[in-house]
């Protein structure tokens, strides 16, 4: 259950404090009002924000176990909820405990149904049957106000059968209450010899081990999720530990809550990992694996919601994109003679994709895939079609850019035509069974960011390879590059609705790729 945090507020008269909170849409039948509303009874405001935590996490408490739905209760955990009353019976009076002769009276009715020895039975009627109905009638319902009251301050819903375990567990904790109490009033204030006999209670459902969660188990529920979203190979490796670690302390789904999540989020944050990694990977991937658990029956809230971290605004120290020296740096290194241990796919790369990265605004990834048989002409335009076909994009989706004349000039075709069907910047018959979140193409576009840290573009505020995107956009600005054409041939959602509509056509994209200047290594 989650809720919007808020604070105590004034009574506009009186001053005093209250708590007031908002029901959830989908519990108010159950609550009976939108609205929760408590006086706090202090006048102070630091009294107020203590009081007002305490009745938030009772009132959170409560409103998840309603969301939970009718539980089954084992007679071990009715005999706990009977000593939460028992307690509180007891700490409710122990101080004034009243006159014995009270205490005596009040045993009666439960020495008549519990301890028929204890008592004299007077029958105020001849009618047997009559007689049988009343004692029925007391035995079973006499406990049931206090029952009731207390299933309701804590939520819980429970089926017949668990009642009936509740009124025995009741009857037997409230004799023993009251005779304690009867002691206390006589001033004997020794404690209860049976009050340790109540279990601590606890709800949470018996497991075996670990492999019997069955479709309980965090794991399960995230490998069901993941193969029925058909998560990408690389975020399902990102995300893969994660869960696991998460299942290390919480195996089964039904376990997690509001408050563990909130302490894993703190403790990630303590050990000082980035508050955005935090967000869009910890986070992120638990709270879409609890999403598809909620809709599919595996937990009836989803404990991650409305879970956040804060974001510090980082300083800006400088663009995002490459400066003119170290665009020249990078493109003098393409066509540096390239060691010859490097494999013929390797050299290719350094020549080429920062050169394709810049004419493009490409992702690295959507270059290091491309094959020969993306390279196409359309209309006596040369285009690279980017494709999930090759390897993945960001939105699924296939696009074209044009090429530009540098690229044409400096003989990329010619590169192109001389490689055979597949891959241009790796082989796969290196490929040596790794991981599919890690693949080949992925590999190039490490070792090329390596190769361009070795170069001397070295500042830690700038990514070795998305530089050239925002390089891409900032040029593209500069020479009034068509939005659309722009956005489309980057892989970027389209700046309006209208911009959606229809495609563009290869001599557009021509067109419009070749309003960018040429780089110059001079």
């Amino acid at each position: 259950m989650v809720l919007r945090m808020t604070r105590p507020t004034k009574h506009p008269k009186t001053g005093i404090y209250q708590f007031r909170q908002r029901v959830p849409q989908h519990l108010i039948p159950l609550v009976g009002m939108p609205y929760v509303k408590k006086s706090l009874g202090t006048r102070d405001p630091q009294e107020a924000v203590i009081a007002h935590a305490q009745i938030l996490v009772e009132v959170e408490s409560r409103w998840r176990q309603l969301s939970a739905g009718v539980i089954s209760l084992s007679q071990k955990q009715a005999v706990a909820m009977s000593g939460q009353i028992y307690r509180s019976m007891v700490e409710e009076n122990e101080d004034n405990p009243g006159a014995p002769s009270s205490r005596k009276a009040s045993l009666m009715s439960d020495y008549l149904h519990l301890r028929p020895e204890k008592v004299k039975v007077i029958p105020i009627s001849r009618n047997a049957e009559l007689v049988e109905r009343i004692l029925h009638a007391t035995k079973t319902l006499r406990n049931d106000k206090a029952i009731n009251a207390y299933l309701d301050r804590h939520g819980y819903r429970i089926d017949a059968a668990s009642m009936e375990l509740l009124r025995k567990a009741v009857a037997e904790a409230i004799l023993q209450a009251k005779e304690h109490l009867l002691k206390l009033s006589e001033g004997d204030y020794r404690p209860d010899p049976d009050a340790n006999r109540f279990p601590e209670l606890d709800l949470a459902p018996k497991k075996d081990s670990k492999e019997n969660l069955g479709n309980f188990a965090l794991l399960t529920v995230f490998e069901k999720y993941a193969a029925e979203k058909a998560v990408k190979h690389a975020t399902y490796k990102k995300w893969k530990p994660i869960i696991a670690k998460v299942a290390e302390e919480v195996p089964d789904i039904r376990d997690l809550t509001r408050e563990w999540v909130i302490d894993w989020k703190d403790r990630l944050v303590a050990r000082g990992l980035d508050h955005g990694h935090i967000k869009n990977s910890y986070l992120a991937c638990l709270k879409a694996t609890c999403n598809w658990g909620k809709g599919n029956g595996r937990i009836a809230v989803n404990p991650v919601d409305d879970v956040v971290v804060a974001i510090p605004k980082k300083s800006k120290v400088r663009n995002k994109w490459f400066t003119a020296g170290e665009v020249r740096t990078i493109l003098i290194g393409t066509t540096a003679e390239p060691p010859k241990r490097l494999s013929e796919e390797n050299k290719a790369a350094r020549r080429w994709i920062p050169w394709l990265c810049a004419y493009t605004g490409a992702r690295v990834g959507e270059i290091t895939q491309l094959r020969k048989q993306d390279i196409i002409k359309e209309e006596g335009h040369w285009l690279i079609r980017i494709t999930p076909e090759a390897g993945s994009t960001k939105d699924s989706k296939a696009r074209f850019v044009a090429i530009h004349p540098h690229l044409i000039e400096q003989g990329f075709l010619a590169f192109v035509q001389s490689k055979k069907i597949g891959p241009l910047f790796y082989d796969p018959a290196r490929y040596r069974g790794g991981k599919d979140g890690n693949p080949q193409y992925k590999k190039v576009g490490e070792r090329l960011a390596a190769w361009i840290r070795e170069l001397g573009v070295d500042d830690e505020n700038i990514s070795p390879n998305h530089a050239w995107r925002h390089l891409f956009k900032t040029k593209a600005r500069g020479v009034y590059m068509d939005v659309g054409a722009r956005d489309y041939m980057q892989g970027h959602v389209p700046a309006t609705e209208g911009e959606a509509y229809g495609g563009f056509e290869p001599h557009v994209l021509a067109h419009e790729i070749s309003k960018l200047p040429k780089f110059t290594l001079e």
